[in-house]
Formats: C-alpha cells, structure tokens, sequence
C-alpha cells in the first residue's frame, strides 16, 4: 500500500513537469541585466528544441534581436521567465536548417547504480538537468524486490522493473567515480536506443536530448522552398522618410531574417520592418534618417529590377 501511494506521488510530480511547455523557460535566479536575462533563456531555448547543434547559430543572435516577434510574455515575478512564440520559432529553425524538437518529453525512470549503491532520489546535478531540458525523470524506490532481482553490476533487464513504473522509458546510469555510463532504453526493444559516458548529469540529459532531437530530424518531412507567388506584391505608398521596396528571391526565410538585417545596417536607414510577404517575395519599410537619404541597397545584396522592385542576389 505505502509503495503505491509514493509511486502516485510521484507520477503525480512528473506528469506535473511533463505539462510545461518546452517553450516556456525559468531562470530560477535572474541575473542582474534584463540582457544576460535574454542570452541565458534562449541559450536554454535553443539546447531544448535544437540540441548542441543549435548552440552558436545565427537562430540566437535574431530572436534577441527581434525579442517581441520572438516572445509572447515576460515575467520577472519569482525570477525570470519567458514564454516563446513557437509559431514564429518554428520557421525560424528551418531556416537556419536546425532540427526541432517541439513535442512532449518522454518522462524517463532513472536506474543509478554508484559504486555498487543503488541510488533512489536525484541530487542537485539531476534536479538542474531535469529543468535546463525540460525532461521529467522518475526514479525506483528500490525496494526489496527490487534490489534481489536487479543485477547492480551490470544493470541488465530493467524491462519488467520499469514497467511496474507505468515506464516506457527509462536510463540504467553506472556511475564510477566521476564518470557516467549510460544507456537509453525504451519498453518496444531490446537493445539501447543509444548509449554513451558523460561526466555530469547534465551531459548526460544533453546527450538524450541530442538524440531525441536527431530522431526527430529524420521524421521530419522535407519542406520546398518558396516559389513565385500568383500576384505580385507591389509598393505602395512612401510617407515623408519611408521607402518601401518590394523584394523577390527569398527562397528561404532565413533569406528574409538576413536580408533584414543587412538593411538595417545600411547607413542612413534608422530602421526595418517587413510589411508582408508572398512566396518569395516580401515588402520591406525603411525609416530613413532623412528625406533626402538614400541607401546603397546593393550593399545589402539587391539588384535593381525597376522602381523599388529588387532581387536577392547573395546571401552570404
């Protein structure tokens, strides 16, 4: 009876976790500037949807560029929190050619076994992980049934445990010293659907969460890129220190995110907003310092094709 009951309990915890949405970060101690703020939640942002191959990508540098396009809410109240717009995110990581894991995280039963001793509650380095990729974890009571048909040294035939655990999922961690050895089970095979050693908890969950984000990459359907559209977009009209320009051959929307910002760095252009867009084409506005500016947009990689009609010749 005491088993059961700490076992709803438990659950009860993980399905809790396993509601919040990957999208949604906490930092539990905010930094001192709203900026390292920013860097810090999409830095987790990106490692959640994206894996290490995200880190260092372009993807970063735009959402914080371009923060209320990005995100949908701000909350300062208890620490730090950001809720992500997922339906701007998602073509946003196409285009920079990133896989995206955007789904439900698996809760995972973690069976640890340090230097011979069963391990039945997750440390600090655990509870951090958990948070930083958004990946429940359920650990064992290890009772005594438990710890007589477990194999400790070698941590084999964990099936019929975790099941009892209402697991489809589970890690059997070896732990000596500092080193971690790990390998992912899931309740349909026989075999690790992937393994390997890490000197942290969080290396660990990364690691899973790498292989998640891989295996949702190869499910992915392929998209085409942009075609012409049926109508084209035209102008419009300028007010005093606007020119709008309408631009074709943006493929991809990484084209348009790019183009974007080399516009904005042009001299005399004091900013940039996209007014609309159809299949390859989009419409760009200008704020112009002046009336009497007029920007060198070859320098943002467009060639004239008539009166504010460009194409995108580079992209580099």
């Amino acid at each position: 009876m005491l088993k059961q009951l700490l076992l709803s309990l438990m659950l009860l915890c993980v399905s809790a976790t396993a509601a919040a949405s990957v999208f949604d970060v906490q930092l539990d101690a905010a930094p001192y500037s709203r900026e390292k703020a920013r860097e810090q939640a999409v830095n987790i942002l990106l490692s959640r949807l994206g894996g290490s191959a995200a880190a260092g990508s372009w993807v970063a540098q735009e959402i914080l560029n371009d923060w209320s396009r990005y995100t949908l809410s701000t909350s300062t109240a208890g620490g730090y929190t950001v809720q992500f717009a997922e339906a701007e995110l998602s073509p946003l990581f196409h285009s920079a050619g990133l896989s995206l894991w955007r789904g439900k995280r698996p809760a995972i039963l973690v069976w640890q076994v340090n230097d011979g001793q069963a391990k039945d509650m997750p440390d600090t380095s655990w509870r951090k992980a958990s948070r930083y990729y958004a990946i429940p974890l359920l650990w064992p009571l290890w009772d005594l049934q438990e710890h007589m048909q477990i194999d400790k040294t070698s941590l084999q035939n964990l099936a019929e445990a975790s099941q009892r655990y209402g697991a489809e999922v589970w890690l059997a961690v070896q732990q000596q010293e500092h080193r971690l050895n790990w390998r992912l089970y899931h309740k349909d095979a026989e075999q690790p659907l992937t393994q390997g050693a890490a000197a942290s908890a969080e290396q660990v969950l990364a690691d899973v969460n790498n292989y998640w984000v891989a295996r949702q990459a190869a499910m992915a359907e392929t998209r085409p890129d942009n075609s012409a559209p049926a109508q084209a977009l035209q102008a419009g009209a300028d007010a005093p220190g606007e020119l709008t320009i309408v631009v074709t051959g943006l493929t991809q929307f990484a084209d348009m995110v790019r183009l974007e910002q080399r516009l904005s760095d042009l001299d005399g252009v004091a900013g940039v907003s996209v007014l609309d867009s159809a299949g390859d084409q989009a419409r760009f506005r200008l704020e112009l310092e002046s009336a009497a500016v007029r920007p060198v947009l070859s320098r943002a990689g467009l060639s004239a094709l008539g009166e504010r009609r460009y194409r995108l010749e580079r992209t580099e």
